[in-house]
């Protein structure tokens, strides 16, 4: 790209015959300009003259000075953004510290509201260089609903994916509840735009200013660069917590892997020891799988795991752990619960897979039942003891009727 001359001078006339002069003798690329509305962007390879027809020239290359600064400024502010995205920190903190820094180039004040899988919106972070101004935003919207938060303008940004800008709030035409939040809190102006992929709107970055400033279209174009390094952020978040999912989870049933298993039964026999709570362990068993898959193949045999596991989980409570070991092996932990107790959550799961007919439902003909091996925690032993007994119990039941709960030693 060619370079440009700049004349900035007060005085039309003088400028004119200037640039008139530049042309004949060099050309290229010459703008002038005469006060602040006509400002340049200026790069570090273009030239600027100054005309000395009055003090108010020196006026205008100082605004152009601080417009230069400014540029400078938001270049800083983006790799900082950079710096943030390659860190190791949580996501939470991540927007905290975006909205933190949002105030350095943008308004004194700045919220990330992110959308909900109901189709409502959070309020997920929130900064502003006046604490008092933000908590008591904080107190209207805990106790009236913040009109920011619902009004049309939000909807704009988050349904239509349209950036909005309101450089004066006192003359735009808002409703009488915002207009009344915009003067408690006095706003001035506001930036708003939204957070989203090629697919999905995520949320929507909001930045309000006070006092003299108002919000331009280069602070437009910033906004909408924070709002795509969040995106990245959020995005990579989500992947990074879909890859520590899958990592625990068996990816055919849903439950928790054999790596798990032994990570909560170290937890959770070492809470049991500081507490002195029980914990119970049930290794259950498909009596008769391996005639399942060879008659009905395989294709039918996963399906029967997956039924399976989803009887485990619903008859289970929430704070218990359901595993898939391998093969058609699964173990349940249960915390906080002894063997009587954990005699009864056997007795159910024989009688919920019976029931359900497992086969009958995919089409087929034949029973389903399991086998059930239970032992409860030693103080003082290790987990591995827990399992070993577990899994002998379970033995001692398929050698005998199958379709049945044995507790070890009994």
């Amino acid at each position: 790209m060619a370079n440009t001359i700049f004349i900035l001078g007060t005085d039309p006339e003088q400028c004119k015959e200037l640039r008139e002069v530049l042309e004949r003798r060099i050309g290229g690329n010459i703008v002038t300009a005469h006060n602040e509305n006509e400002l340049p962007n200026i790069t570090e390879s273009d030239t600027v003259i100054l005309t000395s027809e009055e003090t108010n020239t020196g006026l205008l290359y100082g605004r152009l000075l601080n417009r230069l600064e400014e540029q400078v400024h938001r270049a800083e502010f983006l790799t900082d953004l950079i710096r943030l995205l390659s860190s190791s920190l949580q996501i939470r903190e991540l927007l905290e510290r975006v909205v933190s820094k949002s105030t350095e180039v943008l308004g004194d004040t700045a919220f990330i509201v992110l959308s909900t899988e109901n189709g409502q919106s959070r309020l997920e972070a929130a900064f502003s260089k006046d604490r008092d101004r933000l908590v008591k935003m904080l107190i209207t919207s805990l106790n009236f609903g913040t009109p920011l938060f619902s009004s049309e303008q939000l909807r704009a940004i988050l349904e239509r994916r349209e950036p909005v800008v309101i450089p004066n709030l006192q003359q735009a035409n808002i409703t009488g509840e915002l207009k009344a939040f915009v003067d408690t809190h006095s706003l001035v102006s506001l930036l708003g735009v939204p957070i989203h992929t090629k697919d999905l709107v995520l949320g929507a970055f909001i930045s309000l200013a006070s006092g003299t400033r108002t919000f331009t279209n280069e602070d437009l174009a910033t906004a909408l660069a924070l709002a795509d390094f969040t995106a990245i952020a959020l995005e990579n978040a989500g992947l990074i917590a879909e890859l520590q999912r899958s990592a625990i989870t068996d990816p055919l049933t849903g439950l928790y892997n054999t790596r798990f298993f032994h990570d909560v039964l170290g937890r959770e026999s070492a809470r049991a020891e500081r507490t002195a709570s029980p914990l119970s362990l049930l290794m259950i068993d498909i009596d008769g799988f391996k005639l399942v898959n060879d008659t009905c193949g395989h294709a039918v045999g996963n399906k029967v795991l997956t039924q399976l596991a989803r009887i485990l989980r619903r008859t289970v409570r929430t704070t218990d752990f359901v595993f898939r070991c391998g093969g058609d092996e699964f173990g349940v932990a249960l915390p906080s619960t002894n063997l009587e107790n954990a005699t009864r959550v056997a007795e159910k799961i024989l009688e919920r897979v019976a029931s359900s007919n497992i086969l009958s439902v995919l089409g087929y003909s034949g029973p389903i039942t399991v086998s059930i091996g239970l032992s409860q925690y030693h103080p003082g032993s290790h987990y591995e003891i827990l399992v070993a007994e577990a899994d002998q119990a379970l033995y001692d039941c398929k050698r005998s009727a199958r379709n049945c709960a044995k507790v070890f030693g009994k």
